[in-house]
């Protein structure tokens, strides 16, 4: 299976007691076939997986997979500090129906690239389907350098890399001595990561405006740069806000104030700042606006 294309990280809906909200689940999963996402990952950092408890987890990659058509790919976030349950839970998601794994480097231990590459080369021996390595240094606190990800992606299991470091000169060095497909983990380095030679995104703004990064998509793979620039101009003040707090609490914000899901979160997150929804809602009535005009918006 190749990885490639415009994926959504997917939040979580919960009830306003904290359970899964299993119908506002179905309403984002709705949304994102409707705007012709290639693919959704469950349990990843937007997804507050570090909160889901392992059946949480399995439920959701099951849920999805059943929901979801064929046509619609499903990754499910499996990686964490301890290999030994990330294999359980690899094993686990696979018999749910999960297409491809994301595995993270092993946040707080920071293993030696010899340790992660036992770690991968575990997990993937573990499983039948691709893997995609989560490089995401701000939230690891391990950066690896282009050449240990070309070492790591020499593991046949590892197929793509969610590359979320923002560096595009380690993306594009990488991207050329690596036997993978390079996804951006960034949504606003999503474009020029596509001039590199990047694959495709795995992207926290689609959870809102998942007709956007299709057509942006589309659009740039079709020669039509222009458009894709427009595109990526309109979506960026919109990005940019999503990060001005801790994620995914500026997404759960908006697709409260959409009425797809409610506003809760697990602690330790908790919602946006009064002032920081107030300059939500004007930033995205603007940009939806301008994705109508481009014809980007559902």
């Amino acid at each position: 299976m190749t990885i490639k294309g415009v994926y959504t990280a997917l939040v979580t809906p919960f009830t306003q007691d904290g359970q899964v909200d299993w119908k506002a689940f179905d309403r984002l999963l709705d949304m994102q076939v409707k705007a012709g996402i290639d693919g959704i990952v469950i349990s990843g950092t937007t997804g507050e997986s570090p909160t889901l408890t392992v059946d949480e987890k399995v439920s959701l990659f099951r849920r999805a997979r059943a929901y979801l058509p064929a046509s619609v790919q499903v990754m499910a976030g499996t990686g964490g500090n301890c290999t030994k349950q990330s294999i359980e839970l690899s094993k686990l998601a696979q018999d749910a129906g999960a297409n491809s794994l994301l595995i993270v480097t092993p946040p707080y231990n920071k293993p030696t690239l010899a340790g992660l590459k036992a770690h991968y080369e575990a997990i993937g021996q573990s499983v039948k389907i691709p893997l995609c390595l989560y490089h995401v240094p701000g939230r690891t606190a391990q950066k690896l350098s282009p050449e240990d990800l070309a070492t790591l992606c020499d593991i046949p299991q590892v197929t793509a890399v969610k590359e979320a470091s923002a560096d595009l000169f380690l993306f594009s060095k990488a991207l050329i001595h690596s036997k993978a497909n390079y996804l951006s983990g960034d949504d606003f380095t999503y474009l020029p990561s596509l001039a590199l030679g990047g694959q495709g995104v795995i992207s926290v703004v689609t959870n809102v405006f998942p007709k956007a990064f299709v057509e942006l998509t589309k659009s740039f793979w079709s020669g039509d740069t222009k458009r894709a620039l427009a595109l990526h101009n309109t979506l960026l003040p919109l990005i940019e806000g999503l990060f001005l707090e801790a994620n995914p609490s500026p997404a759960k914000d908006l697709l409260a104030h959409m009425g797809i899901i409610q506003n809760t979160l697990r602690l330790p997150l908790v919602s946006v700042l009064p002032s920081t929804h107030e300059k939500f809602l004007k930033t995205f009535g603007e940009t939806r606006n301008q994705l109508v005009e481009l014809g980007a918006f559902e």
